[in-house]
């Protein structure tokens, strides 16, 4: 007899409601392969404990269903169509489906011969039931494990990895070993048979411990598989294990991380496996605030990694150590990024946090800027950098300008064309800034522009104020002062107006 498989090429989003309709419609059974396997566009779902994918197919899905003519009369000619038809109904506008003839044979003898024993270093072997064991050698390891739904063959590299690790560590008698995350339980009746006295295997699936009981049934030895949930006084607190191996994922391997080393006693190993190499230094990184990890073997991209707890003393004293260095070092480096960052954006914060004068500020602000200026200057002069001035527009202010427009000033040469400026003007906060230029703009009665004239510091600050600070122009105007200054001006003729502005050059 020959069985009629149709296979439908869908977009994701269809391609699982789709098959649940085949199997209403009659199918024996319904699987969702990518279209594009082992092509260039191939595009593998990768799924972990809390990173499932959210859409269970490819971008384009093979949706393959099997039926049988003896059950469906799925071989008269109008089958398709009629499929098609009913597909419609159901919401399913999809082409008709590619066909082929599957040949009834012996499926249970065809699936146990893609399982032949597994050689495992020099003494382990994987054996399914329903082979000889391979090796005469009395020393040789057999282990009975037929494939099933839970994961552990020895096919993976990630198991091969962790049997190899126990048969290459010959002192494991009287060692107590702990199987996170079991599977079918072949890591831990490999432990068992190398000589661990007390062996406990966990697993979130139920049907893994099942599997995994059966198969430590059959190996001859005494092994406890128990549920995370159950309570099992073999996952009480303070149970510990000389040796703790997990064949999961990276993911919950790191998630994990605090109850795996919580299981181990002092001195005693972790083995870890199921990461990939571009994996091991992530996971590294998450065990090392309770002990170093290290690259043990690699295979086909996976690695296996293990690592010692320190013993209760060294553990505890790093620990505290660490606990009590980690504060330390942390509020120093803040304090040093504070300080620094205050005096890289000195000239910014200092003037932002000064007192002004035509302000109310209390005497707590007073009293807080006067620290950070100390705070400058000692770093300032730590640094070997010059405490100069900062530079700040806002700190100036005019207080009065004036310029008589109308009249020459008595006494003065060619009265009728000069006439006196007269500027008040006011550093307005608490610390020292430098100089700005000042610049007078004559404009006629339409308020044009006719004439700019500038002045430098050196030029409209008094004379008698440079003779008093002769080092002025480096060491700015002194916090809060007032200046007062006079400047003679030639007017234009058509000068009807003037304005009086402060500026720091571009240049």
């Amino acid at each position: 007899m020959a069985y009629r498989e149709l296979i439908f090429t869908v977009v994701a989003e269809i391609a699982e409601p789709l098959g649940d309709a085949l199997l209403e419609l009659g199918a024996l059974s319904v699987t969702v392969e990518d279209d594009a396997a082992g092509g260039y566009d191939e595009n593998p779902l990768y799924g972990e404990p809390g990173l499932s994918p959210e859409v269970q197919a490819w971008d384009r899905s093979s949706v393959t269903a099997l039926f049988n003519p003896e059950m469906d009369q799925s071989d008269a000619p109008d089958f398709i169509s009629n499929l098609l038809a009913a597909l419609k109904d159901l919401g399913f506008e999809i082409p008709a489906p590619e066909e082929k003839r599957v040949e009834e044979q012996d499926w249970v003898r065809l699936t146990q011969s893609q399982f032949a024993p597994i050689q495992i270093g020099k003494r382990i072997w994987v054996v399914p039931s329903w082979h000889e064991t391979p090796s005469n050698d009395p020393q040789a390891i057999c282990l009975a494990v037929d494939p099933g739904l839970a994961f552990g063959t020895g096919s993976h590299p990630t198991t091969h990895l962790c049997l190899l690790w126990l048969e290459q560590h010959t002192q494991l008698r009287n060692q107590a070993l702990l199987d996170y995350g079991c599977g079918s339980g072949i890591l831990a009746i490999a432990a068992a048979k190398l000589g661990c006295t007390a062996v406990v295997g966990t697993d979130i699936d139920p049907q893994a411990i099942v599997a995994a009981q059966s198969n430590a049934q059959i190996n001859q030895v005494d092994i406890q598989f128990v549920l995370p949930n159950e309570g099992a006084v073999e996952l009480a607190p303070e149970a510990k294990y000389d040796i703790v191996m997990a064949n999961i994922l990276a993911n919950p391997l790191q998630v994990l991380a605090p109850a795996l080393v919580n299981k181990i006693r002092p001195d005693g190993q972790i083995v870890l496996s199921g990461v990939l190499a571009r994996q091991a230094d992530e996971v590294i990184a998450t065990y090392r605030q309770w002990l170093e990890l290290s690259v043990w073997k690699e295979s086909d991209g996976w690695v296996c990694l293990q690592g010692t707890l320190p013993s209760k003393s060294q553990g505890h004293f790093l620990v505290g150590l660490k606990k009590k260095v980690r504060p330390v070092l942390l509020v120093f480096f803040l304090i040093l990024t504070l300080l620094f960052g205050e005096h890289m954006f000195r000239q910014t914060l200092l003037p932002a946090l000064a007192p002004i004068s035509d302000n109310n500020t209390n005497t707590f602000s007073h009293r807080a800027f006067f620290v950070l200026q100390q705070i400058d200057r000692k770093l300032c002069s730590a640094l070997g950098c010059i405490d100069r001035p900062v530079s700040d527009f806002s700190a100036w202010k005019i207080n009065s300008a004036s310029l008589a427009l109308d009249h020459a000033q008595e006494g003065l040469k060619n009265p009728s064309k000069q006439s006196i400026l007269r500027v008040d003007i006011n550093n307005r906060i608490g610390i020292a800034v430098l100089w700005p230029n000042l610049e007078i703009s004559l404009t006629d009665p339409e308020e044009t522009v006719i004439q700019t004239i500038e002045f430098s510091p050196s030029e409209w600050i008094p004379a008698q104020f440079q003779e008093l600070h002769p080092n002025f122009l480096r060491t700015g105007a002194p916090a809060l002062e007032n200046i007062h200054t006079e400047l003679v001006i030639t007017l234009p003729n058509q000068a009807a107006g003037y304005r009086v502005r402060l500026f720091y050059p571009s240049h």
